[in-house]
């Protein structure tokens, strides 16, 4: 069993991260990673908003970027399976099958346990 981080998120940056997540495809994407940023800033140990802007990174086609908020992510929750799965996804993306196929793999390991 992997032991998880419990980290008690200020509804402030609750608040970001679903403005962020709302403004996905209604506002210009450096408003929408403000957002983000405002989220992570307001608690830089959430691995959430640290994973959603990773997802938003990789829908703009910032792959690069997206693997290092994914790695954020992981480094503060090794245990975050959607993390990993996400991750994978992006590597695929990028042509580095075997390396996604691992994290993937993490993902669905850590998921069913």
């Amino acid at each position: 069993m992997t032991d998880r981080l419990i980290v008690t998120i200020p509804s402030d940056a609750e608040y970001r991260l679903k403005r962020a997540m709302e403004a996905q495809g209604r506002e210009n994407p450096e408003s929408v990673l403000s957002h983000f940023d405002g989220a992570i800033a307001a608690e830089p140990r959430f691995a959430t908003a640290w994973n959603e802007k990773a997802n938003y990174l990789d829908s703009l086609g910032r792959f690069e970027d997206a693997l290092r908020c994914y790695d954020g992510a992981l480094a503060l929750d090794p245990g975050f399976a959607e993390a990993w799965f996400n991750k994978g996804l992006t590597l695929k993306k990028m042509g580095k099958d075997a390396l996604a196929a691992t994290c993937i793999n993490r993902g669905i390991e850590l998921s069913v346990g």
